[in-house]
């Protein structure tokens, strides 16, 4: 049986459990090309934090274009007020020490009010569920994180994963490139690597949020919510798998920054949590560490998204694999998925 029939296999019996799911792979060096949703072809779906991949490589290329250095304080970029009361940690204020390079790397010490609770115990994802017609800016989601949580460390301190300190790259973003997020997006990806199906979330002209595939979270479809708006910078893009293809060949061929700059976002110091390792914008999978039988895989990297969505190459083989389930509560059955598929491809 052939690898793509034996993968095919494989999806065919996850879609019968899953509420949506996408894959494509691209494997240059064999010339394999293969694709399979359970909805329709080129299914649309939202990108979760796989975008921050694209706001990681902008802020690269920014610095490749001198209008950015990993080490310039957020502070001088920014307009005055922006970072009030989110880097106050044991009663001092960090603000002026935050450089570009924390944020990147989410050792910011910033809070993180997409994951983390609030002071009140509650969660922003009940929010999201609950008041479903609310329209998230920016801004907004910085406040979210400025009124109803604190500073968890000094900057340059201790890693810990933030959609605030993505949120403020976005911005910062903006201001060096001087065009909105959306349009740097459009500018230097969308339009050169010919991703016809992408958009960010309710600012791109081409936006359907009607076309965007089931998006789950904690139980609840929410593809069709205003506030699905809360991402912006942290992942919000409308997208699919051969667009996220496109993307990730055109990254690792040294199209959009350098191999140097790659390089640096690939210095994976952090352990985001087990077999998952991060660099500057970017995640590396350590398969070992979820079963020591799984060492022979190859040490893929990208990004993933809370809702199972994910996007990966091997810099090795230059092997690319993007994946979508569109459900937080079926992450771990997609890491299975993806074991299984990049089984059948490296033993095959």
């Amino acid at each position: 049986m052939m690898m793509t029939e034996k993968i095919e296999q494989v999806l065919q019996k996850s879609a019968k459990k899953n509420k949506t799911l996408q894959f494509a792979m691209h494997l240059p060096e064999s010339g394999t090309r293969y694709s399979f949703s359970s909805t329709k072809p080129d299914q649309r779906f939202h990108s979760a934090s796989v975008g921050k991949l694209m706001t990681g490589t902008l802020t690269f290329m920014a610095i490749e274009q001198g209008k950015l250095s990993l080490d310039a304080k957020v502070a001088g970029i920014l307009k005055k007020g922006m970072l009030d009361k989110l880097f106050v940690f044991e009663n001092v204020d960090y603000q002026g020490e935050v450089m570009i390079r924390h944020l990147l790397g989410h050792t910011s010490g910033v809070n993180d009010y997409f994951g983390s609770k609030a002071f009140d115990g509650s969660s922003f994802t009940e929010d999201m569920i609950r008041n479903p017609d609310t329209f998230w800016t920016p801004n907004t989601m910085l406040d979210y994180t400025r009124e109803k949580q604190k500073a968890l460390s000094r900057p340059g301190e201790k890693f810990f994963y933030s959609d605030t300190g993505y949120v403020l790259l976005g911005l910062i973003i903006e201001e060096v490139f001087k065009m909105p997020f959306y349009q740097a997006l459009e500018t230097y990806f969308f339009e050169p690597a010919g991703m016809k199906h992408t958009h960010l979330c309710f600012y791109s002209e081409g936006f359907d949020q009607k076309a965007l595939g089931p998006t789950y979270i904690n139980g609840v479809d929410v593809h069709l919510f205003r506030s699905l708006s809360a991402d912006f910078s942290g992942g919000g893009l409308s997208t699919t798998t051969e667009d996220l293809l496109k993307f990730l060949d055109a990254l690792q061929n040294g199209k959009f920054i350098s191999q140097s700059s790659l390089d640096r976002a690939a210095g994976f110091t952090h352990r985001y949590r087990q077999g998952l390792h991060y660099g500057l914008g970017m995640m590396q999978i350590h398969f070992e560490e979820f079963f020591f039988m799984l060492k022979n895989l190859p040490r893929v990297q990208g990004h993933l998204g809370v809702t199972g969505v994910h996007a990966w190459y091997d810099p090795k083989s230059k092997g690319m694999f993007v994946l979508n389930v569109g459900n937080t509560k079926d992450m771990a059955s997609s890491f299975r998925l993806l074991i299984k598929i990049l089984q059948i491809v490296y033993r095959g």
